[in-house]
């Protein structure tokens, strides 16, 4: 038998080095997308063959990222939104910038594949990484690289704003600052985890401390201007495994309420813990794939095939609506209600009291939540697909 461990565990990190958990599931997905007409901007759009939205959901455009081919690995970079611009990077080795209504306007060059998610500084600056471990500082209306800094390890994440500067987390569980011009300010080293997924949480910053949940399971707190431990909690009593059914790892951003930090374990818990000193406040058993949403003291959250409203004080559930849905990712708030995306390409509407409004099908499999922006929801699937919906 220990043998037969070593060799599981070598195999699933050889797997794991090209691919993620994620990309293990080969069920549910939709016909692959075709090419139809050409845009104004004489890019291709997006048709998706088995797309469908309800009276109350309208699938208003659809692009094909990196004109992938049947077969092609999987998507796992995430818009963001830049002023009047939308910016993702593909598996093409591009950063493709469009405008609201679905065009490619331009294309930045990269030195490999984009995996992780971006941060706009300002409306001439996104910052973004591939997968060698290169983070760009993109000016996406010149459609140039301003500044590149080379990271000791790759981003599974995105970067977070600290006032003028730059935070990332990288999948070492280290944590740098940056400044807005690619140089280093200071870094703090965690603890190497085992296995991991291609998609990792990100730090939070409030005010002059940044809160980190690592992929070892340990929560920090660091001064943001230098770096210096605050208080430190260990939240998995046992992260070892050797079958993917068992993988217990953070994979959502942390999220404050007040003085509560809100911590969650993909298929393990959500945790409650003081902001201030880290102690434990409460955990209830669910597994999340992204950060819960805080809207006036409320606190919303997706777990399984189920969207939730929870007691921040308690972790008590106020209501729960179960979807006809896969493994739901989200939910993002957007025109005062909450979307939701799942594993099968549905993507839903839910009212801040449970209720469903609307509902639409997408091609293949969505593993980010939402991004609200103006119009709607941008939503990324695994097959290079980006669409506006609302």
């Amino acid at each position: 038998m220990p043998l037969l461990r070593s060799l599981l565990f070598c195999c699933l990190l050889l797997t794991l080095g090209g691919c993620s958990v994620l990309d293990w599931y080969k069920g549910g997905q939709a016909d692959e997308p075709v090419v139809g007409e050409k845009a104004a901007a004489g890019q291709p759009v997006l048709v998706p063959i088995a797309a469908q939205a309800s009276a109350d959901l309208q699938i208003v455009w659809g692009a094909d990222v990196d004109q992938r081919r049947p077969l092609s690995p999987y998507s796992f970079a995430q818009p963001v939104q830049a002023g009047d611009l939308i910016v993702v990077a593909g598996q093409d080795a591009y950063a493709h910038i469009y405008n609201m209504q679905g065009s490619e306007l331009r294309r930045v060059g990269l030195l490999a594949a984009g995996e992780s998610g971006g941060l706009a500084m300002s409306a001439d600056l996104v910052v973004l990484s591939d997968v060698q471990g290169v983070l760009y500082g993109i000016d996406p209306r010149q459609g140039s690289i301003q500044w590149q800094w080379d990271m000791p390890s790759t981003m599974l994440g995105h970067p977070v704003r600290a006032g003028d500067d730059i935070l990332l987390q990288t999948a070492d569980n280290s944590i740098y600052r940056i400044s807005a011009k690619g140089e280093k300010v200071w870094s703090f080293s965690g603890t190497r985890a085992g296995l991991s997924m291609n998609v990792g949480p990100s730090p939070l910053v409030a005010g002059d401390v940044c809160y980190v949940v690592m992929t070892n399971g340990d929560a920090v707190a660091l001064r943001s201007d230098n770096g210096d431990l605050l208080w430190r909690r260990q939240l998995l009593l046992d992260s070892d495994a050797v079958v993917l059914s068992e993988l217990k790892t953070p994979v959502a951003d942390p999220v404050l309420l007040g003085d509560v930090l809100i911590a969650s374990i993909y298929q393990g818990n959500l945790i409650g813990i003081s902001a201030r000193d880290g102690q434990q406040l409460w955990q209830r058993g669910m597994s999340l794939k992204s950060a819960p949403v805080v809207q006036a003291g409320r606190l919303f959250t997706a777990s399984g095939d189920s969207v939730l409203e929870i007691d921040p004080a308690s972790g008590a559930t106020l209501w729960k609506r179960k979807l006809n849905a896969g493994e739901l990712v989200g939910p993002a708030l957007a025109q005062g209600r909450l979307y939701a995306a799942d594993d099968r390409g549905g993507v839903f509407t839910i009212s801040l009291d449970g209720r469903v409004i609307g509902e639409a099908h997408l091609p293949g499999r969505i593993d980010h939540a939402p991004l609200p922006v103006p119009g709607g929801v941008l939503l990324r699937n695994n097959l290079g697909g980006l669409y506006l919906v609302q």
